[in-house]
């Protein structure tokens, strides 16, 4: 079983903003399984791609990302201003590996004729 860590919170902020995957698809002008995509932590957008996400929400850019901080806790942006950090459950994503196929006979090599 493979482990898909979370990285990202843009389902969170979609159903926060009431906005669908589709709608952000089309803002970004990518396929929607693209947008799906990145709303499971399957894949991850760039950071240029986070930015527009961050316009079409009217968020914070940070919003969008999983802090690497022990939650809950504040968040120190380095400017002598803090973030506090809603604490969330760490969610892990789980996928099924894939089942070999066997046909109960065993494979044996050709030899190609000369």
């Amino acid at each position: 079983m493979q482990t898909i860590k979370k990285y990202n919170r843009i389902k969170v902020e979609l159903t926060e903003a009431g906005k669908l995957n589709a709608e952000l698809a089309a803002f970004l002008g990518v396929h929607a399984s693209t947008v799906s995509d990145w709303c499971t932590n399957t894949n991850q957008p760039s950071v240029k791609d986070l930015y527009r996400i961050a316009d079409f929400l009217q968020t914070d850019v940070r919003n969008l990302l999983v802090p690497n901080l022990p939650k809950p806790g504040v968040y120190s942006t380095g400017f002598n201003t803090e973030l506090n950090i809603a604490a969330e459950p760490e969610t892990v994503y789980t996928t099924k590996a894939k089942p070999v196929k066997t046909t109960g006979k065993p494979k044996t090599k050709r030899k190609k004729p000369h």
